[in-house]
């Protein structure tokens, strides 16, 4: 769990559609969106609210689909 620091004002989570504003960093393991890449795996740095940093911290997003559109993979927590 890293705080959220140097990014604009009033950014919102990264996961899905959520709408609530963000207040940690994390680094995900994701499957990327972009169909031509799928067979790839990338370590991205998104924001989560406190909701989705919380599941995080608990049981991992495994799943659930970024702003990006890239889809997390199930991962331990370090």
């Amino acid at each position: 769990m890293i705080g959220v620091l140097n990014r604009i004002p009033n950014v919102v989570c990264e996961v899905g559609t959520c709408v609530f504003p963000a207040s940690f960093t994390e680094y995900v393991k994701v499957i990327p969106g972009n169909p031509a890449l799928r067979h790839e795996r990338h370590e991205i740095d998104i924001v989560l609210c406190s909701q989705h940093d919380r599941q995080f911290e608990l049981d991992g997003l495994a799943g659930v689909v970024t702003a990006y559109g890239d889809q997390i993979l199930h991962q331990e927590r370090e």
